[in-house]
This record gives C-alpha cells, sequence and structure tokens, in this order.
C-alpha cells in the first residue's frame, strides 16, 4: 500500500456540469505522480498538492500551511497524521484484514480543519450527494462539530460493498451506512488511499474511498442523528476507453415520468 501506478496515468480532469473548465491537472515523475494542480471555475490556481515519497511509496502530501504523514508497519499503511502548520490536527489508525482495509479508527486533537481539499477528486461526481447536517428543530444544540469516528470496510472481492461508520458528536453518535453498486471497468483512482473523503463525510461534505477496483453506478446513504434520519441514493454512467472511463454523468430517474436522464459532469483526459 501505498504505491500508485495505474496503467492509464490521468493528465487532466474537466468539470462539465457548469459550463466545461479545467479542474485538475497531474504532473507525473516517470510512474509516480508528483503534483497536481486544482483550478476555479475561473481557472484561477485554487491549490496544489505535492507528493513526496520513500523510493515508489507515498511518505507525505504537502499543502499550503497543511500536510498529511503517512506512516508504514511493513508494507502495510497503518497511521495517517494530518497536520495544520505544525499543529496535530488528526490521527487515522488503519487496520487490514487478509491485505484489506477494515477499519479505520480517527481522533481529532484540534477543533479546525485544513484548506487543503486533500484529493478531493476521489470519487467523481460526489457533489451531488447532500448529507445536509440536521437543523437546530431536528438535532440537540448547533454543535455538530465530532471528536472521533470508526469506520468499518465490508469488501465483495475487491472493491468495497459496504462503508459503516460512527460519529462522535457533542449530544449524541451519528450513524452512517453507504452501500455501492459498482461496473466491472477500472477505477483510473484505484489504490490511491489517502484522507480526505473522510475528513469531508465527517464535515458533511462527502467524497468516497478509492479503495475499490472498479467505478460506482451507485451508492445509497443512510444517516441517523439524534431525531435525524434520511436516505438518499444516487447513480452515474460511464463513456469508455480501454475500460477505463473517459466521461462521466450524474443520472437520476424522474418519479413522475419514470424516466431516466443522465448529466455529464466530469471528462478524465489520459497520458497514453
Amino acid at each position: 500500500m501505498g504505491v500508485y501506478n495505474p496503467k492509464m496515468k490521468i493528465d487532466k480532469i474537466y468539470n462539465e456540469k457548469d459550463g466545461r473548465y479545467l479542474l485538475e491537472q497531474w504532473q507525473w515523475n516517470d510512474k509516480l505522480l508528483s503534483k497536481i494542480d486544482f483550478y476555479r471555475s475561473n481557472e484561477s490556481l485554487k491549490a496544489t498538492h505535492t507528493y513526496l515519497y520513500d523510493e515508489n511509496r507515498l511518505t507525505r502530501v504537502q499543502m499550503e500551511g497543511s500536510y498529511s504523514d503517512f506512516i508504514y508497519d511493513g508494507k502495510e499503511l497503518r497511521t495517517i497524521n494530518t497536520y495544520t502548520g505544525s499543529q496535530l490536527l488528526e490521527t487515522y489508525q488503519l487496520s487490514f484484514k487478509k491485505d484489506k482495509l477494515s477499519h479505520i479508527s480517527i481522533k481529532r486533537s484540534a477543533k479546525g480543519g485544513t484548506d487543503s481539499d486533500l484529493m478531493s477528486f476521489f470519487i467523481p461526481g460526489s457533489d451531488h450527494l447532500s448529507l445536509s447536517r440536521p437543523s437546530s428543530s431536528e438535532s440537540k444544540g448547533e454543535n455538530y462539530d465530532y471528536s472521533a469516528a470508526e469506520m468499518d470496510f465490508v469488501w465483495d472481492g475487491d472493491n468495497v460493498q459496504y462503508l459503516k461508520m460512527s460519529i462522535t458528536r457533542p449530544d449524541s453518535i451519528q450513524h452512517l451506512t453507504f452501500s455501492y453498486v459498482y461496473d466491472d471497468n477500472m477505477n483510473p483512482k484505484h489504490g490511491f488511499l489517502s484522507l480526505y473523503p473522510i475528513q469531508s463525510i465527517l464535515n458533511d461534505e462527502p467524497q468516497y474511498q478509492l479503495c475499490s477496483k472498479n467505478n460506482i453506478v451507485s451508492v445509497m446513504v443512510t444517516d441517523e442523528y439524534d431525531i435525524f434520519s434520511k436516505t438518499e441514493s444516487f447513480t452515474y454512467s460511464y463513456e469508455y476507453y480501454k475500460n477505463y472511463p473517459t466521461k462521466v454523468y450524474h443520472t437520476f430517474l424522474n418519479k413522475e415520468t419514470w424516466m431516466q436522464d443522465s448529466t455529464l459532469i466530469y471528462s478524465y483526459i489520459y497520458l497514453y
């Protein structure tokens, strides 16, 4: 773990849903990803992530004013520490069963977060999933910050079938269950494990882990917190080149007409 060397290497990712513009530009040093530049819709640079290695294994992701360190025990990634400046923000302890990620325990050391958007590209279109925090009438109090979380992964072959989370909030524990269905084609970010998807779920901007080999075609999320509970589901479709996605569509079903509509949201350009 910690080595990311896909057969098809991403060059650029374009946002297609609000007028086409460059969202990310990836730079490679031979087989290793060295840098990703993230852009705003006006084409100005939003952030840069630099990837540092010990030989071929990722050891740090460096951002402006923050970074994440990856610590290994033999071949397995065991701990990820995230920092803002020199202050430890969060610690992630990872456990494995038969070489598969089985559990992550998260402890928060300080309030606040980074502005790094660390690998916010994990699953295209995940911004269509809105686990909005409950209103004051639906939950106890206004403080929705978290201090700890536990994540359990259930696998079906090389894909995560279920992801179950419990998040410690000031007044109670929030429970989330993610259920996934996949296609048979290759996820170009398979094996590119990092932190931001976990952070963003905890802060109500859910993304998804890049553990799985194939591309997600549907996701269902159940969110239970205090007296607040809801379930959301979305589907995705793709165009492919050599079994890799080149275009990603957010697909939904009109319940009045029962007609399916797919909206192009992202496109990939690869290095050939």
